[in-house]
């Protein structure tokens, strides 16, 4: 499964339908319980997203303090009918776990549980609180959890050493560490249950494996149910181990294109737990005004021409540019339709004349006559009448969009430092350099 946590307003609208339709599915017509889903707190919340073939077959969402309850709440905790009995609801649960832990640090979690589900929770380390309640018409029940305390990198324990050259040994050494990010010792490799070839299938994935199929059965492991899942994951091994063979993922480019893919959005993965102030959003938004402008209208005209008529082009462009209209439209060959002869909007001039000739037009002032352009076997000429520019709602008005284009474009600073840190890492030898 992979798991992609989001802000509400970062949440597309085709993946907050999917959302919405999940949570309707299970929670309204499985559960049929006619109740208020959109109950106006997730645009308070963080959603977690889990997807297998690009299909959502699973879903959380964590609601900010203040809002349920004084502190975080995990709530929707939601798979989907056929991706049931496989253990992704407790991956999902305790991926909001930390999820929270790392956002709200030393916060207690709060969840409002469906009692049936009491001893699910309990295995996660959720402790019930209070009675049991109708909610719903279903028995719930308030369950906490302390999520572990977050410690700093530098925070060292007073049994270490203190004289300042062992400290300063420390320092580099973690240094050393930190920035070893590729080449990495997997020490789950030291403690294997199986190899193939020199490629191990470590215990500890192998542990957590059966723990999760032990969590999504009520009659727990079956005796068969250890070997036929290591059988499984060697089966999986040598699977991928024959596809690295056949040189699949040099070759294949859909293959390397998911490969990539996973690898930014594990990149970027850490922009979630970015910590900045509104100080730094505004201060973002006063650098930015032209990018959150609206796109601008324009009351324009297009003059079109067939492929081979470039000399008539020319001899019109000379008459727009001596303000002549009437005589270059003279020459021109009727559009079967026009653009409106008033302001449009951007996207709507796009509807009309299609995003090249748009976007051409965009790069145009009040009077000015574009170059001759080419497009789908015709030449154009774009001539702007007027052109308003409006300007970026206040700071308030379009927060979200701030915060997120903020988060986004972090995201891609952390993507250029990783690929930098990867040039000095590997060795890049370039042809024309030898």
């Amino acid at each position: 499964m992979q798991l992609t946590w989001k802000s509400f307003s970062r949440l597309t609208k085709q993946e907050l339908y999917a959302v919405m339709h999940l949570r309707q599915q299970v929670f309204v017509l499985e559960q049929d319980c006619p109740f208020i889903d959109a109950d106006l707190n997730d645009e308070h919340s963080d959603h977690l997203l889990g997807y297998i073939n690009n299909e959502l077959i699973g879903y959380a969402r964590l609601v900010q303090p203040g809002c349920l309850y004084a502190g975080p709440s995990i709530g929707r905790i939601v798979t989907a009918e056929t991706a049931r009995k496989m253990g992704w609801g407790k991956i999902i649960t305790q991926s909001a776990i930390d999820f929270s832990a790392k956002k709200y640090p030393n916060q207690d979690i709060t969840i409002s549980a469906q009692h049936r589900l009491l001893g699910f929770y309990q295995n996660l380390g959720f402790q019930p609180q209070g009675d049991v309640y109708l909610e719903d018409d279903i028995d719930h029940i308030k369950m906490t959890i302390s999520p572990p305390k977050a410690s700093g990198v530098f925070s060292f324990s007073p049994m270490l050493p203190t004289h300042p050259i062992l400290i300063a040994g420390l320092i580099v050494a973690s240094s050393i560490i930190g920035f070893s990010f590729v080449k990495t010792i997997d020490l789950d490799q030291l403690n294997w249950i199986a190899k193939i070839d020199d490629r191990a299938i470590s215990r500890g994935k192998y542990d957590n494996y059966l723990e999760s199929i032990a969590q999504s059965r009520k009659s727990g492991l079956l005796a068969s149910d250890a070997q036929n899942i290591l059988e499984r994951m060697i089966d999986e091994e040598l699977l991928i181990q024959r596809a690295m063979d056949l040189g699949m993922l040099e070759n294949d480019a859909e293959i390397r294109s998911t490969i990539i893919q996973k690898m930014i959005s594990s990149i970027i993965a850490d922009t979630k737990n970015l910590r900045f102030s509104q100080q730094d959003l505004q201060t973002f938004f006063s650098n930015n005004l032209d990018f959150f402008a609206p796109s601008p209208k324009l009351h324009l005209i297009k003059l079109s021409f067939p492929e081979a008529s470039q000399g008539q082009a020319l001899e019109a462009r000379e008459m727009l540019l001596a303000g002549n209209l009437s005589a270059a439209q003279s020459l021109a060959q009727m559009d079967v339709i026009q653009l409106p002869n008033t302001l449009l909007p951007t996207m709507k001039i796009r509807e009309y004349i299609g995003p090249l000739l748009t976007q051409e037009a965009l790069k145009l002032d009040d009077g000015e006559v574009s170059k001759i352009i080419a497009s789908e076997n015709q030449l154009h000429l774009l001539v702007v009448i007027k052109k308003l520019r409006e300007s970026a709602g206040s700071f308030d008005e379009m927060y979200e969009e701030i915060e997120s284009e903020f988060i986004r474009q972090k995201g891609e600073e952390m993507l250029d430092d990783y690929l930098a840190d990867l040039r000095n890492w590997y060795d890049v030898v370039k042809a024309d350099d030898l």
